[in-house]
């Protein structure tokens, strides 16, 4: 609920403001109440009841969000909650427990997850791994070194293939990514270019690439298991 303050005198104008202040963050909090019904029609594949319930919980996913100083100028709350919403799309017909409740629990968890995997990246770039500084190895050998990275050079599912057959594997895998994801893969991890390069040329911040990059990377496995 919104309060509005009429012109009085400066201290009860304070207490107005402060109980504004109190009651907007209420509000983020407790949330907007939500349509167990319209839930299972966005599980159901419903993209407009999907947006209306992102719409319903964005201030208090929002509110949820610190993003430390240190990374203020590298990552922003915009770029956490973008990608939670790309992954609700995506993936909301997974969703079990098709209740206001679950619902809130499990935006939470993808902005949650969001926010460590965006930071875990910068601090990456505070120690880069030695293994990218060698020198460029080509298209196909950055794809054999992402193959092995997402599922290992020791398992089934890559042992039995040749590495011409690994690299277009992985290739059509990209090929199905979301375009923002598709992007970075290709930026990044297979022509081999510094996420702050890539990051300018897209118009979004570091931690934002970092953050389509680790979620990428979690796609990729999915479509290469």
């Amino acid at each position: 609920m919104w309060y509005p303050c009429t012109r009085a005198q400066s201290d009860r104008r304070r207490t107005c403001r402060t109980i504004q202040n109190i009651s907007s963050h209420l509000a983020a909090v407790t949330g907007t109440p939500l349509d167990s019904e319209e839930i299972q029609r966005a599980a159901g594949g419903d993209d407009a009841a999907l947006g209306r319930l992102l719409r319903a919980v964005e201030p208090e996913l929002r509110a949820s969000v610190t993003v430390q100083p240190l990374w203020r100028r590298e990552l922003d709350v915009d770029d956490v909650l973008q990608v939670a919403y790309l992954e609700a799309f995506m993936r909301i017909g997974a969703l079990r427990e098709r209740t206001p409740t679950a619902f809130r629990a499990w935006m939470r968890r993808l902005v949650d997850s969001n926010l460590v995997d965006a930071i875990r990246g910068l601090e990456r770039d505070k120690r880069p791994d030695a293994r990218r500084r060698v020198t460029h190895v080509g298209k196909d050998g950055s794809a054999r070194t992402l193959m092995g990275q997402l599922i290992g050079p020791g398992t089934s599912a890559s042992a039995a293939l040749s590495n011409r057959e690994q690299v277009e594997r992985l290739l059509a895998a990209v090929g199905r990514l979301p375009a923002s994801y598709r992007l970075v893969v290709e930026q990044v991890d297979l022509a081999e270019r510094r996420v702050a390069e890539v990051a300018a040329e897209m118009g979004r911040s570091p931690g934002a690439v970092h953050l389509l990059l680790s979620r990428a990377h979690d796609r990729l496995r999915e479509l290469l298991e």
